[in-house]
């Protein structure tokens, strides 16, 4: 038997075809538009021509003799009448044009200067020279009138004339600028002959009325032959020289058209109903073009989709699949020794369950199974043989949810094939998949091939997937009313009957002898013997001593004790127990039974009496506030205006409203209410969901502010001028249960259509941060040397995370196994969570002193590493001899930026005298802590011509013009007098013993001059900054502690090993990069990387120049190509340790006990 012989693409090489090339590649001129013949039959010489592939499947190919599916097909070309600009090498044309010789052809740059300019400084220098160094001829200027127009001079160069100036450009000088000519040349740019897509690429199709529809390709190439016609039609006429350039600009319009039809400047070219064609660029870029919809992401077969429901009486790790599905979603089933006379059963019964539809024999062809052919095929079948059979139960096939956020959306389950339209999932693992049962869809994938359905069953089933790789919280676990069943059962007493009835149902396979028994006791039959302790339960040797089940102990993402059964008993033991207390609780609460009505969300009229009195306390508070304001006796917060005070000080009394109504309820709320039970338990619900029902529904907060005015100095028109009371600013003092006021309900519609707008117009952004994170990580993978290194070999870390520990493994002490695609786990625990973010850009009292920006749009700015953050931070602690609240404001007041605005009441020009007077605000000059005397001085002192008055400052502009008088206005406004620039704003906080400085604004360099500032403990987030300052390192700290605070305040949790990966790939090069298509992707060596990210078209131009080789060392490059990628089990040079024979001895074989196949199994 002849071995299989495997290719695989090593490189691939990008260039420029010149038209010698062109002319080997193309088996046929087109010379005719015209397609088909009265039969129907393509013409010899169309854009149809049979030479170019087969386009029917009873019709072969002429050149290669192949089938539809057999042919790729071969190019054509068209011999162009006059030579036509290619409009994606124009700027290489200009380039030419501009920076060579026009006589001789060299480079306009003297040898001297040529060897001391990197190629790129070369280009620049050599840029309108306008006399050559070594033949002295004077250069005339070459302007671009884009699109593909060019003049030289005031004269208009054809084409042709481009051309023959570009032809003379020796290789060696175009190896000065970095072009080398093997790959391109300038000329090449100037297109002499076209060359056709095969038909394969442009396919027509035969509507149901049976007439052809061509591609739009194929409509842009018949225009392109027809202006080619008539040009040579009027050429060889000798028509006047206005006739040919009209129809030769015609020419480059459809050849532009051809390669673009978005060009600025050109109408695009359309069809007869007016629809733009879609033309080469507009296919390979975007969301729907070739690389990203066709090749990065592909269409598969073997695949079904429909809605999933609940079925908690199946295994977690299965997954219900629905009559006909199974018969549709086959299984390619090798035949061998031991299963022939089973496949010849699945044959003979063809399409009735459970069956087959086809056989693939050796060669590859395939036979569909009829009642005809059936016995034909059981004869023939022999080992070597496939068989695609219907689904049965225990096959293995990828079960997955989209939108694939993570590892988790997409796991491998058992089939169960069930009656019924849906899909059915056990409840406990929805978690991982995001679903919900409200009509969501999913998709199963059935592997083909034994290596796919081993990594199915090692890498992806489920019972692989009960740990996060986020965070190490469990996946699966028990969910709403298992949960809440669980902890009622805790609670309830049941006779020996009943708990032995309830653990058989359940699946618990012990047994109670007790007369009576405690619901704990009952739970605790389905535990291993284990010691656990948690917050609100202890358990002893599998006995539950203390405490009532809830979701602490089995619940998705908080099962504590998940993790300790998995430690010391494994997975299959951790399994079982989740599927026992999950049985327990659902089965319990569907006999026990729950309901909640409208009467057991109300409250006590204690509790609504408390609630009045603390609404009537905080409206006392803030009348206060107000009238101190209007007094003018508010006590300002550093840095912000006094109407900005009296609003935080308000948001803050009313914030706190909701929250002590809230200990009110949870302290006052009764024990035996149904909705306590399902809160206490962790099944649903929370507090604030009552007190908002029963007492307050609290204060509508809008962009991090109460309600602004918005309507003639009021809110509404309900409320008086001015009126800055609780009630008219969105605070709504009424329950849900008994009504809102009409105001009331405007302010929460308000800011309910607030919240619908942010989730809307940020969902976009989580996805495309996703996105750019996944593609910039997509290849760090760990080594078996245990670094973590790219897809250029290059270390981006030693050992993972400091310890080189899997975080889905942290329980048991777990390591990164090698071939671990970690860049991509990191940026999925990212880009998961980022979508759940509390989308509020502000936040103020305790979580953060200022106002910085928070969330998403903070998490961005940091992935960016943008140039300045948009709320630019340091926090500056003092030196002990000055860390006290004297010192501290001293400092403050030393290093705030004041400005000549700051403390001018009014800046005016006196034109007569050409004079700018500035005067005077006494109370901003006060709070600024100088006197005029030193403004003045100040003033001179930057050069101004400045005068004191009695409260003003006089600057003389007399020799200035009255355009410069108005433009020094503008600069004098701007003008620091005291402080630190940049430095606008300024807070004192105290954290523990230290007197900490925040400002908004950075400048650390200044601010590290000064003699009380600890230099050891002052951080400012500007990343750049921190780099120049204080090193990377410092930089890489930074990254991580700014990505932590942002998680801490959005209650998120990723693990630290993430941050520490995204922190290293964005500082390893020793600069600061983001995760940006000019930061980490802009390095990737891949071009095919780079084009799947953003501008495909202009990656490949830029390739083709320089000759670019791309290596396929990455991951999507390879799935584009469909090859191994080099993560994972694909990783390059596979080890695999031998520890014994690897076949045993006839004696040494025995029979494997009925336990252990069992086990293998399940």
């Amino acid at each position: 038997m002849q071995k299989p012989i495997r290719k695989k693409i090593k490189e691939i090489s990008f260039s420029l075809l010149s038209p010698e090339k062109i002319k080997k590649l193309s088996v046929a001129k087109i010379v005719t538009p015209e397609l088909y013949d009265i039969d129907g039959y393509p013409v010899d010489g169309g854009l149809m021509d049979l030479r170019l592939g087969a386009i029917d499947p009873g019709v072969r190919c002429r050149t290669c003799g192949g089938r539809l599916k057999e042919c790729l097909g071969h190019s054509g070309s068209i011999d162009l009448a006059r030579s036509i600009i290619h409009l994606k090498y124009v700027p290489m044309i200009e380039l030419g044009l501009r920076c060579f010789c026009q006589k001789c052809g060299k480079l306009l740059l003297s040898e001297k200067d040529a060897g001391k300019y990197p190629p790129s400084m070369r280009i620049k220098k050599a840029k309108d020279v306008k006399k050559c160094f070594y033949c002295n001829t004077a250069q005339e200027k070459i302007k671009l009138d884009k699109p593909t127009t060019f003049y030289r001079g005031k004269t208009r160069i054809s084409p042709t004339e481009i051309r023959d100036s570009l032809v003379n450009i020796p290789d060696e000088e175009l190896k000065k600028i970095g072009i080398n000519s093997h790959y391109f040349r300038p000329e090449w740019g100037v297109l002499t002959i076209l060359l056709v897509p095969p038909v394969t690429v442009r396919p027509s199709i035969i509507l149901e009325s049976g007439e052809r529809s061509e591609d739009d390709l194929t409509h842009k190439l018949s225009d392109i032959i027809r202006a080619n016609q008539r040009l040579w039609e009027n050429l060889n006429a000798g028509a006047p020289e206005v006739i040919i350039e009209d129809l030769w600009d015609l020419l480059q319009f459809h050849i532009t058209t051809f390669f673009d039809n978005t060009v600025t400047r050109i109408p695009p070219a359309r069809h007869r109903s007016g629809q733009p064609l879609k033309t080469i660029t507009e296919r390979i870029k975007g969301k729907e073009g070739r690389i990203r919809k066709n090749l990065a992401g592909k269409r598969v077969n073997y695949s079904g989709r429909t809605v999933i429901s609940p079925d908690p009486a199946m295994q977690i790790n299965e997954v219900g699949v629905p009559y006909e599905i199974a018969k549709i979603v086959t299984v390619s089933e090798s035949v061998n020794d031991l299963n022939i006379e089973k496949l010849k059963k699945v044959i003979e019964r063809g399409e009735e369950y459970p069956g087959a539809n086809y056989v693939i024999r050796p060669d590859g062809k395939r036979k569909k199974i009829t009642p005809e052919l059936k016995e034909e095929i059981i004869n023939e079948l022999v080992p070597g043989y496939k068989v695609e059979r219907h689904l049965e139960n225990g096959d293995i096939v990828l079960f997955n949810r989209h939108p694939s956020l993570h590892r988790g959306s997409l796991m491998a389950h058992y089939v169960k094939v069930l009656p019924g339209r849906t899909f059915r999932l056990h409840p406990a693992a929805k978690t991982p998949y995001n679903a919900d049962f409200d009509g969501d869809e999913m998709n199963i994938h059935s592997p083909q091939t034994e290596e796919a359905r081993a990594e199915a069953k090692i890498l992806l089933e489920v019972k692989k997937n009960l740990i996060s790789p986020k965070n190490n919280t469990n996946w699966i676990g028990c969910i709403s009313d298992a949960i809440t069943g669980g902890y009622l059962l805790g609670l309830d007493e049941f006779s020996r009957e009943e708990a032995n009835q309830l653990l058989y149902s359940s699946g618990v396979d012990r047994e109670i002898s007790k007369k009576t028994v405690a619901g704990t006791e009952v739970f605790s039959k389905a535990l291993p013997k284990i010691d656990f302790s948690g917050e609100s339960i202890k358990i002893k040797e599998g006995e539950i001593i203390k405490g009532i089940p809830d979701k602490s102990l089995f619940g998705d993402e908080e099962g504590l004790l998940i993790k300790e059964i998995d430690k010391k008993f494994g997975r299959n033991i951790a399994f079982d127990t989740i599927r026992k207390a999950f049985n327990l609780g659902k089965n319990y609460l569907t006999k026990r039974g729950i309901t909640i009505s409208l009467d057991d969300f109300d409250v006590e009229q204690k509790i609504i009496d408390i609630s009045e009195e603390i609404v009537k306390r905080a409206d006392e508070k803030t009348k206060e506030i107000i009238e101190e304001y209007n007094r003018g006796t508010l006590e300002v917060i550093r840095g912000k205006t006094p109407e900005e005070s009296r609003e935080i000080k308000i948001l803050k009394i009313l914030n706190e409203v909701r929250t002590k109504i809230g200990e009110t309820v949870k302290s006052e709320f009764p024990e035996d209410n149904p909705v306590t039970h399902m809160i206490r338990s962790g099944g649903g619900g929370n507090m604030l969901n009552i007190t908002q029902m029963a007492c307050c529904v609290g204060q509508q907060d809008l962009e991090g502010k109460r309600i602004d005015i918005g309507f003639n100095d009021r809110t509404l028109s309900f409320f008086k001028r001015g009126d800055l009371s609780p009630k008219a600013k969105g605070f709504i003092r009424s329950a849900f249960m008994k009504g809102l006021r009409p105001e009331e309900f405007f302010f929460q519609a308000m800011t309910g259509r607030s919240s619908l707008m942010d989730t809307a117009l940020r969902t976009p952004k989580s996805g495309y941060l996703y996105r750019r994170l996944a593609n910039a990580l997509q290849d760090l993978r760990r080594e078996y040397d245990g670094t973590i290194r790219d897809s250029n070999n290059n270390i981006v870390q030693f050992i993972y995370g400091d310890d080189g520990m899997d975080v889905s493994q942290l329980h048991i002490g777990g390591k990164l196994e090698p071939g671990e695609a970690i860049g991509i786990i990191t940026a999925q625990s990212f880009g998961e969570p980022s979508t759940q973010m509390v989308l509020r850009t502000f936040h103020f009292a305790g979580v953060s002193e200022m106002q910085v920006t928070q969330g998403l749009p903070r998490l961005i700015e940091i992935f960016d590493a943008r140039k300045k953050p948009s709320s630019p931070k340091m926090e500056i602690y003092l030196k002990k001899e000055y860390n006290n609240e004297k010192d501290a404001k001293i400092l403050a007041e030393k290093i705030k930026e004041i400005t000549v605005k700051d403390i001018a009441s009014e800046i005016s020009i006196d034109f007569s005298d050409k004079k700018i007077e500035i005067k005077i605000d006494k109370e901003g000059l006060r709070q600024s802590h100088s006197s005029l005397k030193k403004v003045t001085d100040k003033l001179k002192e930057l050069g101004f011509s400045s005068r004191e008055k009695t409260d003003s400052i006089s600057i003389n502009a007399s020799e200035m013009s009255f355009k410069d008088v108005y433009k020094l206005k503008e600069k004098l406004k701007k003008t620091v007098i005291s402080g630190v620039k940049g430095v606008k704003q300024i807070l004192i906080v105290k954290r523990d013993n230290d007197y900490v400085v925040i400002t908004l604004g950075t400048s650390l360099r200044k601010i590290l001059e000064m003699k009380e500032v600890n230099p050891q403990k002052i951080i400012s987030n500007d990343l750049h900054e921190v780099t120049d300052v204080f090193g990377i390192e410092a930089a890489r700290q930074l990254i991580i502690e700014e990505i932590q605070q942002v998680l801490n305040t959005q209650g998120l949790d990723i693990d630290k090993r993430h941050l520490k990966l995204v922190a290293d790939a964005m500082t390893n090069t020793g600069e600061v990069k983001g995760v940006t298509r000019i930061g980490i992707i802009a390095q990737k060596s891949s071009i095919l990387a780079r084009a799947t990210f953003e501008t495909p078209v202009k990656q490949f131009v830029n390739a083709t120049i320089k000759g670019n080789k791309d290596q396929l060392t990455s991951v999507i490059e390879n799935v584009i190509l469909n090859q191994p990628v080099p993560v994972g089990t694909g990783l390059p040079g596979l080890l695999v340790k031998v520890v014994g024979p690897l076949t045993k001895k006839e004696s040494q074989k025995k029979p494997a006990e009925a336990k252990i196949v069992e086990e293998v199994n399940r």
